[in-house]
Order: C-alpha cells, then structure tokens, then sequence
C-alpha cells in the first residue's frame, strides 16, 4: 500500500477493519508530497518506482491510497504487475452513486485529480444523470501533514471548499484524495447532516478484504517506510492511529 504521506492511513485503517490477520508494507513518500500540485507524469514517475520496491516484497495485492496516482494512471495507463492493483475512483464512484438521492455529487480532490476528471467519468459511467461538482483542494494536504487536521484553519479551509457543494445543493460530496477524511469532523460541519459524505478508502478495504479473506492467515504486521523524514511521519500517524508507530526511511532516487 503506497501514499504520498499521511492520507493512504485512511486506506489502512479500511483494511484492517475489514480483515486483519494480513500483513502490510505501507510506503509514504513524504519526500514528494504533496502530489496534487505536481503534473500527472511525475506522479505517474513516482509510483511506478515505488509499485517496483513493493513488488520485490511479493506482495499478494498492492492498494494505491492516493487518488492523484490513480488520475495519472488513469490518464498515462495503469502498470501490469502480475498481482491485484486497487485503486480509489472505481469504488469511490460506485459508493456516490449508491448513496446519492438526487443525483447531484460534489467531488472535492487534489488540483491534479480534479483537472483529470476521472472522478467525473467514473460517477458519470454509473449514473449517466449524474450532475458532478468537482474541486481541487490544495490547502487540505498541507495542513493534514503538518497535523494541523484539529485547528480553525483546518475547519475554515474545509468550509470554504464546501460552499460549491453547497451552491449546487449536493446531496453527496466524495472525499477524492486520502488525506480528506482526517478532517471529515469539519465536512460534516461544513456540509450539514443532510450530505452524505463518501470515503472511496472504506470500498477499497471492503474489495481488498474479499482478496486477502482468500490467502492464509498472517500476523497482521505493519511495516511503515518513507521516503523522507521517518521521525516526523511516524509523529504524526501514531497519532492518527492512536497507536505507535515506527518508520524507516528508504529512499528509492
């Protein structure tokens, strides 16, 4: 499982509810994050490195928590490796529609993923009807990185990215990058109890389950690797996860 940094926790706290006795090389590469203002190229650089580090642990499944990467893929062609790649959009897109009343489903993501559109095709493609508002968000990433989720800045940079969903009456708002659901107190508050508010990291622990369910029970370690510094990454998740957390640092230039 590979992210930019902090937001693919999201992801694995999704797949250890759903099954637990597996075992999870999780890779942050804080060295490059954020990715949502960088093109899709570099992004699509990047996590091919990191898919052919993973690959050498031999992996049963690799999940990308990282909604940019899977727009690059999109766009510039996912890689065949040989075992399962789970991305964010097919199930985040599925979810929205399921959960959606009106039709009307805000998108809020990087600036990359939103530009590329993939979530818009993808909700579109199971509901042709579907009116999609989608925005780029790229104060979010920072302040989660700085674990400044908690802050009234935190609360009013998602307030101001809520006020097109808001204007376009959405009943449906799909978080789009990973990161996004560290902050889901400050959606709800934003948004009202009325707008379902949709994490596509629950679907993808729900897919990766039925995978894993199949394979024979493991220990359910974590090993936790970044690319830049591993003191501050495992700060900062030990504290989302509310659980201790040690990371090394790999640098795969």
């Amino acid at each position: 499982m590979f992210d930019s940094g902090l937001g693919g926790l999201t992801v694995l706290s999704a797949v250890r509810w759903s099954i637990d006795a597996t075992d999870v090389v999780y890779f942050a590469d804080t060295a490059h994050v954020p990715y949502g203002d960088r093109t899709l190229e570099e992004v699509s650089g990047f996590a091919r490195r990191i898919i052919a580090y993973l690959m050498e642990r031999e992996p049963a499944m690799i999940a990308i928590a990282c909604g940019t990467t899977c727009s690059a893929f999109d766009k510039l062609g996912w890689p065949d490796i040989g075992v399962p790649l789970l991305g964010l959009v097919g199930p985040g897109a599925r979810s929205a529609v399921e959960a959606t009343r009106s039709g009307a489903i805000g998108v809020v993501a990087t600036n990359a993923t939103a530009k590329s559109g993939v979530f818009d095709r993808a909700i579109r493609a199971e509901r042709a009807d579907a009116v999609v508002t989608s925005i780029g968000a790229p104060a979010l990433v920072p302040i989660v990185e700085r674990g400044d989720w908690a802050t009234d800045d935190a609360s009013a940079a998602v307030a101001t990215c809520c006020e097109p969903f808001v204007r376009a009456s959405c009943d449906t708002v799909v978080l789009g990058c990973t990161h996004f659901p560290h902050l889901t107190k400050w959606f709800r508050e934003a948004l009202g109890p009325g707008v379902r508010i949709i994490d596509p990291g629950e679907a993808v622990g729900r897919d990766a389950a039925k995978i894993l369910s199949e394979l024979e029970p493991q220990s359910g370690a974590i090993d936790f690797e970044v690319s830049g510094d591993p003191v501050a990454f495992a700060k900062s998740a030990s504290i989302l996860l509310r659980a201790e957390v040690n990371a090394k640092g790999r640098d795969l230039s």
